[in-house]
């Protein structure tokens, strides 16, 4: 697991195929700075620009990989105060949510079993969310199928990554998805 020294800069987390993270950091070489992180078949990366990465990630499509999750931000939680933090963190991501559209926040556990239950968490956060909203006058709108917006929470152990995913980056690149 990266140091909370690290921690700033990761924006991607990829997801290989069963047991195939050693050959997607080998087909990922030249894009960036990858590293395991101590859960199978998963990845943390730092690259460039996302859409430059995500473009080169087209072109020479890895085998080893199942999908990229991309994220805005990377922090540290204990899981007495993660559902705070998340909520501190969501703020910003309303303003990105446009009156009319549709929207859910996803949350994936890797850690903390039995501390955490990721469903609980997705509808606390989702709640906030809708809320959060509701107060800026957007009228908001859930869609747990096919949502315009989808905010991701990355959680491998105590760290935790957010971002956001709207439509055109899902359809412009089939592997950006989620759970």
């Amino acid at each position: 697991m990266p140091t909370s020294k690290a921690t700033e800069g990761w924006n991607v987390v990829l997801v290989s195929y069963e047991g195939e993270e050693r050959r997607l950091l080998e087909e990922l070489r030249g894009l960036g700075e990858f590293t395991t992180v101590g859960f199978r078949s998963l990845l943390l990366g730092r690259v460039g620009e996302l859409g430059a990465f995500l473009e080169a990630l087209s072109g020479r499509m890895p085998f080893s990989l199942s999908r990229v999750i991309p994220l805005e931000e990377t922090f540290y939680a204990s899981p007495e105060n993660l559902l705070d933090e998340l909520k501190r963190r969501l703020e910003p991501f309303a303003d990105r949510i446009e009156a009319g559209e549709t929207f859910c926040v996803r949350f994936e556990r890797r850690g903390f079993k039995g501390l955490i239950s990721s469903k609980e968490m997705e509808r606390q956060l989702g709640g906030h969310l809708y809320r959060l909203l509701e107060q800026r006058g957007k009228g908001p709108r859930v869609d747990l199928e096919d949502p315009d917006k989808i905010i991701t929470i990355q959680q491998l152990g105590n760290l935790l990554g957010i971002g956001l995913i709207d439509r055109e980056l899902r359809e412009k690149y089939p592997h950006v998805r989620v759970k």
